[in-house]
């Protein structure tokens, strides 16, 4: 069973918006959803959707939860909402659910069709003549009788220089991505994108608002949204690491019917081998734990991890981890698989003294300035002075987050061309008075979307992220920056709210395992056709990537991949991507 999937055509010309509509009729065998106005609808069996049964104006489709009431998705709106929908507003629907949904209402004489903010719905977006064509995949799109675009070489660049900044522009000619927490307005001069949800506006340091009351909302936030995930997803297969993340989300789901399991993976060497923790984490919660190990038989450079993105993401590392995954789901009868990715990002992790200059500008010089200065000293392991030489530093730039590209491994000539382009995202033009700690953990959140983006779905098995549901991202943005750090330890808000529900040496664990020997092993195995790919290559020919850079690097006998190791594994990526939508 595949993820939902949707295709609307917003089209103003009656008789070709009928035409459209049959055609995709036709093609797809989808059901249709009638609301007023130039539009036509369609969803898949597996899309989930809200629509009133008689003379409806609006829709919503995906998963919605309630903010408030029972855990379940919602197959109905209440009244105030949808009126304040049937009103072209969305302020109400952000305001009282949540989810994975895509909305569509009436905007004056045009529509409005909003994204929620979790990046778990995608919607991609392109002109056509007399209107606009909007699918929750390019497969959806084709499925319709969209013709297949091609590559945008240029946009391939910019992805690749980004470094995981999310833009709306896809490397795909003409498709457009709605982002996250934004609306389309459609009328009859066209479309533009709005916002309908800022982190910025949930950013709120309230004094009277303790640290304990802290952890009690996050508690509640986590817990609600992943039963409530559970409560959609049938049998439930957990990534477990033995870090902190994907442990809290492990005691959120230990009663969940029926039982979920757990599962790890482990490399060959010691630094990617954390079944230890995972152990510690399943038996304390009475949980079972499936062990696997990266397999190089799993890789394949000529296959893309995420072929059906619209843009080249990720990298060919994960086709190991997807691979365990799946083959675990396949012989268990998992439906869905649940991560606690985005954890780091969404529980405020940071090595920097951003937290000693947003007390400092909040509070001024006191007390409590010192004690998140030795709070920094021993997360960090720098001394004081070094930590407020940070602090000061960070106090002199501009409170706007300075988004850095990745320039590695770019020729010359696309860096001149890429340089000259502005790194902007709306989330990063802090307000007046922003501190900038917290423009830093927003500029977090955005980096880990690209990831999450499109990743809805491993074959048949559902991939629900809770940790990135919007009441979490709203619970920790409310949270200073300094709390994050308390007592010396990263997500300390994190760690507090669920330390009674599990052993120690998880809730301080402070190690931080990873793949990254696996992908040293995908590298050293893959060198010759690795030479190959990335020296005579689209990347190259198009003249993307230095490719005397690159051939030096590859050339080294001994090498210590370091830093290179993540950048080489994505321009690999990118090859493949590449070369999946200019053979199909």
């Amino acid at each position: 069973m595949s993820g939902p999937e949707f295709v609307i055509a917003s089209i103003r010309e009656p008789e070709l918006l009928d035409q459209w509509a049959r055609g995709i009729a036709e093609r797809t065998g989808w059901q249709r959803i009638t609301i007023d106005g130039p539009i036509a609808i369609f969803v898949s069996v597996s899309c989930p959707f809200i629509a009133e049964s008689t003379a409806p104006t609006h829709a919503v489709l995906g998963s919605a939860f309630a903010r408030h009431g029972p855990l379940e998705r919602c197959a109905e709106l209440d009244a105030k909402t949808a009126q304040d929908l049937h009103a072209g507003s969305v302020t109400m629907l952000m305001k009282n659910y949540w989810g994975a949904f895509l909305a569509i209402c009436p905007r004056g004489d045009g529509l409005l069709v909003t994204r929620d903010p979790s990046a778990a719905m995608p919607c991609l977006y392109m002109p056509n003549s007399g209107g606009i064509l909007m699918a929750s995949s390019i497969a959806a799109m084709t499925r319709a009788g969209i013709p297949r675009p091609s590559v945008a070489m240029d946009n391939v660049a910019h992805c690749l220089f980004r470094a995981d900044l999310p833009s709306p522009q896809t490397a795909l000619e003409g498709i457009e991505e709605l982002a996250p927490g934004t609306s389309l307005h459609i009328d009859a001069n066209g479309s533009k994108v709005v916002p309908a949800w800022s982190p910025w506006d949930h950013v709120m340091i309230n004094s009277a608002v303790t640290f304990e009351d802290h952890v009690e909302q996050l508690r509640r936030a986590v817990q609600n949204t992943a039963v409530a995930w559970a409560g959609t997803a049938g049998s439930i297969l957990v990534g477990i690491s033995g870090g902190l993340d994907s442990s809290i989300l492990a005691t959120c789901l230990r009663r969940s019917t029926p039982p979920a399991l757990c599962a790890t993976l482990a490399t060959k060497d010691a630094e990617g081998d954390e079944r230890h923790f995972a152990r510690k984490i399943c038996d304390h919660l009475g949980m079972q734990l499936v062990e696997a190990h990266y397999d190089l038989a799993d890789i394949c450079l000529d296959r893309p991890v995420r072929p059906h993105m619209p843009r080249p993401t990720g990298r060919i590392i994960a086709q190991g981890y997807n691979a365990a995954v799946s083959r675990i789901a396949s012989e268990h009868g998992i439906t869905a698989f649940m991560t606690g990715n985005g954890g780091d990002n969404v529980f405020g992790f940071s090595q920097s003294a951003g937290a000693i200059a947003d007390r400092l500008l909040h509070e001024g010089l006191s007390s409590a300035v010192w004690h998140t200065s030795k709070d920094v000293c021993q997360l960090t392991g720098c001394s004081l002075r070094q930590a407020w030489q940070a602090a000061l530093r960070t106090l002199r730039r501009p409170r706007k987050y300075r988004w850095r590209p990745n320039r590695r491994f770019l020729s010359r000539d696309a860096l001149a061309h890429l340089d000259a382009t502005a790194l902007t995202h709306p989330w990063l033009d802090a307000p007046d008075g922003a501190l900038p700690g917290k423009a830093a953990h927003i500029a977090s959140l955005l980096r880990i979307q690209r990831h999450l983006d499109g990743s809805g779905q491993l074959g048949d098995v559902a991939v629900i992220n809770p940790l990135m549901s919007q009441p979490v991202l709203e619970a920790c943005l409310a949270i200073p920056s300094w709390m994050w750090c308390r007592n010396g330890q990263n997500r300390s808000v994190a760690r507090e709210a669920f330390r009674d529900m599990m052993p120690p040496s998880i809730t301080d664990r402070v190690s931080k395992g990873g793949p990254d020997g696996f992908g040293t092993q995908i590298l050293e195995h893959f060198r010759e056709t690795m030479r190959e790919r990335l020296l005579d290559g689209a990347l190259a020919r198009h003249g993307i990537v230095d490719r005397s850079a690159l051939e030096q690097r590859l050339n080294d006998a001994k090498p210590n991949w370091g830093a290179d190791q993540v950048r080489i594994l994505e321009l690999l990526e990118a090859e493949a991507w590449i070369g999946h939508w200019q053979s199909h």
